[in-house]
């Protein structure tokens, strides 16, 4: 089952920039559904690249998506998973829709016992990861369709995908640019910076 797990992370691109919220949206910290009238308001985040590529997958760090990839997924009806709009402030005059993934499917799923943690000594959270097993109990109690994209409870900014959900994202023709899929047994929480 370790086989099956991918976790997202930005394709190594200097031209490709970071995001940043232009507004508050503390509501992408609480694990339920977004209700939202508009589209909530990014910009490039700083450094910003001399010449900015839009990519069809840039980072908040939650993942932000092109319309390509969200015709992917919004087929999919992935339990626990929202694509809110947004709207990116590229430069002035240059705004572009795409998709931030907001997933409240939080899964309580590392294995303390196999993965290589830090441990915060006062009240046991996971503050990094440096090894990453999933308790493949608690996953085969939980049917497929509710397990195909999730965070980790344990560290919800990693957003894990099952292969089933890798393979239609990147059977996308031209391949989509900006991202990359980590098996979770060759992940670790500083894999983005390799």
């Amino acid at each position: 089952m370790q086989t099956e797990y991918f976790i997202i992370e930005s394709a190594p691109n200097n031209n490709h920039p970071l995001l940043q919220w232009d507004e508050e949206a503390l509501e992408f910290g609480r694990p339920e559904p977004i209700a939202r009238g508009e589209p909530v308001r990014l910009r490039l985040g700083k450094p910003v690249p001399r010449n900015p590529v839009m990519a069809d997958h840039h980072s908040l760090p939650q993942p932000v998506f092109s319309s390509r990839i969200v015709e992917v997924l919004e087929p999919l009806d992935l339990y626990g998973v929202q694509l809110v709009p947004a709207d990116v402030k590229v430069n002035e005059g240059d705004v572009r829709r795409f998709w931030v993934l907001h997933v409240y499917n939080e899964v309580p799923c590392v294995d303390r016992q196999r993965s290589v943690l830090s441990i915060d000594d006062d009240d046991g959270r996971v503050l990094g990861i440096d090894a990453l097993v999933l308790d493949e109990r608690v996953l085969e109690r939980i049917p497929l369709e509710q397990r195909l994209l999730f965070v980790l409870e344990e560290s919800i900014s990693t957003y894990v995908f099952h292969r089933a959900v890798v393979d239609r994202v990147m059977s996308l023709t031209p391949a989509p640019q900006g991202l990359c899929f980590i098996p979770v047994l060759d992940w670790n929480d500083s894999a983005s910076f390799r």
